[in-house]
C-alpha cells in the first residue's frame, strides 16, 4: 500500500493555470525563515505532496469562498473559474447589487449575476446570495451623489459605486417597496437555483440613511429592533417566491450587547441561519466562547427549530494594507488554514474566507486590495490558495471527533516553568471513519511562532490504529511517513493512560494533523 501511496502523491503535483509564479514550497523566503518542522524530525520520512480535490467531487465540506464585491465591478469572474475548479471549496457568496440590477427604473437585468452562479454550478460550487445596498434612485443620498460628482471620470470609491449601507427602511414605504420588487423579481428569477438568502452585509457596520452612518446616532438596540424589521419583511418576500428558501442574518462582530439586542428582538424565528465574521489576526480569538455566545442569545421560540450557524466572511491581506504590520503570503496561508480548522471545530456549518481574488485599483488612489487567494496582476494562485486546496481535500468529510481526545504537553511537565509558551490547539477529527488529529499553535498569523516541542497524546477506538502514521502539512503540502515505532502506547496510570504517544512532537503556528497513511489512499 505505502509503494502505490507514495507514487500517487508523487507522481504530479496539482496542475492549475497558470503554473504559480514561484514555487513556494522550496523557498524558504515565503515562510519567514521558518523552517519546516518535520525535516529534522527523526523517524520522519517525505512521502510526497498532499493531494487536492476538484470542487465537484467533494461530497461534504464547509468550505466556502467570497465572491463580494462584483456589484461593485472589482474584478472579472471568468477568470477565477478554472482556479476554483481545483480549489475543493462548496460554496460562494455573492453580494447581488440592487443598483447594478435595475439600472433602469422598474426594469431588471440579472444576466450578470447568471454569469456567476451557473459556472460555480457548474464546477460543484454553490452560490449563496447576499441582498445588500442601496439605489441611487430608490434610496437617494447626497454624500453617494457628491462622490460621483466629484469623481469626474476618476475611480468612484467603492462604498458610492455599489451605494454601500443606504437601507431602503429609512426611505419610506416608496422606498421599501422598491427594494422588495427588487427581492421577488431576484428570487423568481433564481428560483431553483439559489438556495441561501443573506440579509444585508453587516448591519452593524453597513447601517446608513442619506450618506451618513447610524453607528453613532442610534442605540444598539433601535438598530436591532430595524434590522428584525428589515430581515421579517424581506424574509416575507424571499418565502412567498422559493417557500424552503433558508434566510441568513448577519452580523460584523461577535460578542456584543448587539447581539443580546437581536436574540431579544427574536431574530432567531424569522431565520434558518445566522452568520457571523471575524477578521482577528488570532483566528481562534476566543472562537469557541463566541459561537456558544450567539447560540445562547439567538434561540427560536420553537423549541423544535434548530438555528444553524457560518462563519460568513472572514480572511487575511497578503499585501500592504492599513490594518496589518507585516503581511505576507504565509500569514495570509496560515490565516486560511487555521480559519477553517477552528470554524469546524466550534461546529459551524460553513466557513468562508474573503476573498477569490485581489481587486486591482480598489481604492481611490488607486491602491489594489490583496485579500485574493488568487493575484489578480498576475492572474495567478497565491500560497493560500494552495493551502485551500490542501484543506479541500482534507475537509470531504471532516467532521469532529468528541469521542476521541488529543492533548500536547512539554516533555518534562512536572518542571516549575510558565505554560503560556506552551499553549497548544489540539482537536480531534474523522474523515471517512478514520481518525485524524491536528496540533498548533495560536499566535498572531504575522509573526512567526518558534517551534515548540513536546508530546502530543492521541485517542481514539482500538478499531481505529495507526499502521503507517503519517503527518501532513496543508501549508506546504508535505506528508511525512512516520516510523511505527515512534509511537508508544502510555502505559502509567493518571492522566492519558492508554493514549498513543509521539514524543518531542514538533509544533508550529501552521498546522499539522496526524493520521493513517489509509486517509490518503
Amino acid at each position: 500500500m505505502l509503494e502505490e501511496l507514495r507514487k500517487k502523491l508523487n507522481s504530479a503535483e496539482v496542475i492549475v493555470p497558470p503554473v504559480p509564479k514561484e514555487d513556494f514550497w522550496t523557498n524558504e523566503y515565503h515562510f519567514n525563515l521558518q523552517n519546516d518542522p518535520m525535516k529534522c524530525f527523526p523517524g520522519a520520512e517525505l512521502l510526497g505532496r498532499l493531494p487536492s480535490k476538484k470542487s465537484i467531487d467533494v461530497k461534504h465540506s464547509i468550505l466556502g469562498i467570497g465572491f463580494e464585491t462584483l456589484d461593485r465591478d472589482t474584478f472579472d469572474p471568468r477568470k477565477t473559474f478554472p482556479f476554483l475548479a481545483e480549489s475543493g471549496v462548496k460554496f460562494a457568496r455573492c453580494q447581488t447589487g440592487w443598483m447594478k440590477c435595475e439600472k433602469v427604473p422598474g426594469q431588471y437585468d440579472f444576466q450578470w449575476l447568471d454569469e456567476v452562479v451557473d459556472p460555480l454550478a457548474a464546477i460543484g460550487i454553490e452560490t449563496w446570495f447576499s441582498l445588500s445596498f442601496g439605489h441611487p434612485v430608490h434610496t437617494p443620498a447626497e454624500a453617494y451623489e457628491k462622490a460621483w460628482r466629484e469623481a469626474n471620470g476618476k475611480l468612484v470609491p467603492g462604498w458610492a459605486r455599489g451605494w454601500v449601507g443606504e437601507i431602503p427602511l429609512y426611505h419610506g414605504e416608496k422606498g421599501m417597496k422598491a427594494w422588495t420588487e427588487y427581492v421577488r423579481a431576484l428570487c423568481r428569477h433564481f428560483r431553483g437555483r439559489v438556495r441561501f438568502f443573506e440579509v444585508w452585509n453587516e448591519p452593524e457596520a453597513f447601517w446608513t440613511h442619506n450618506g451618513v452612518s447610524l453607528w453613532g446616532t442610534m442605540s444598539l438596540a433601535e438598530k436591532a429592533r430595524d434590522y428584525t424589521e428589515f430581515v421579517a419583511r424581506t424574509a416575507e418576500v424571499v418565502r412567498t417566491e422559493i417557500p424552503d428558501a433558508q434566510i441568513i442574518a448577519d452580523v460584523a462582530q461577535t460578542g456584543t450587547s448587539y447581539i443580546k439586542a437581536l436574540g431579544k428582538n427574536k431574530l432567531a424565528d424569522l431565520i434558518d441561519v445566522f452568520s457571523y465574521h471575524f477578521y482577528g489576526p488570532v483566528p481562534e480569538e476566543f472562537m469557541e466562547a463566541r459561537v456558544e455566545n450567539l447560540r445562547a442569545n439567538l434561540v427560536p421560540s420553537d423549541p423544535a427549530k434548530k438555528l444553524r450557524f457560518w462563519q460568513g466572511e472572514s480572511g487575511r491581506a497578503s499585501g500592504r494594507s492599513a490594518l496589518f504590520s507585516f503581511p505576507t503570503e504565509l500569514a495570509q496561508a496560515k490565516y486560511l488554514a487555521r480559519r477553517y480548522l477552528t470554524d469546524l471545530v466550534c461546529g459551524v456549518e460553513l466557513s468562508s474566507i474573503f476573498t477569490v481574488t485581489d481587486f486591482l485599483c480598489y481604492y481611490p488612489d488607486g491602491r489594489d486590495q490583496y485579500y485574493g487567494v488568487i493575484d489578480a496582476k498576475n492572474n495567478c494562485s497565491k500560497l493560500a490558495y494552495y493551502t485551500m486546496q490542501g484543506m479541500g481535500f482534507l475537509f470531504d468529510g471532516l467532521e469532529n471527533a468528541p469521542d476521541n481526545f488529543c492533548a500536547f504537553r512539554p516533555d518534562n511537565h512536572q518542571v516549575f516553568e510558565p505554560r503560556a509558551p506552551y499553549r497548544i490547539e489540539a482537536h480531534s477529527f474523522r474523515r471517512s471513519g478514520k481518525p485524524v488529529f491536528a496540533f498548533w499553535t495560536p499566535e498572531h498569523v504575522e509573526l512567526s511562532a518558534p517551534t515548540v516541542y513536546g508530546s502530543i497524546y492521541m485517542l481514539m477506538d482500538e478499531s481505529e490504529t495507526f499502521k503507517h502514521p503519517v503527518v501532513m502539512d496543508p501549508i506546504r503540502r508535505n506528508v511525512w511517513l512516520l516510523d511505527p515505532e515512534l509511537l508508544e502506547i502510555t502505559s502509567e496510570g493518571g492522566n492519558f493512560h492508554g493514549t498513543l504517544r509521539i514524543r518531542n512532537f514538533p509544533v508550529t503556528d501552521c498546522p499539522l494533523l496526524v493520521a493513517d497513511a489509509s486517509l490518503l489512499a
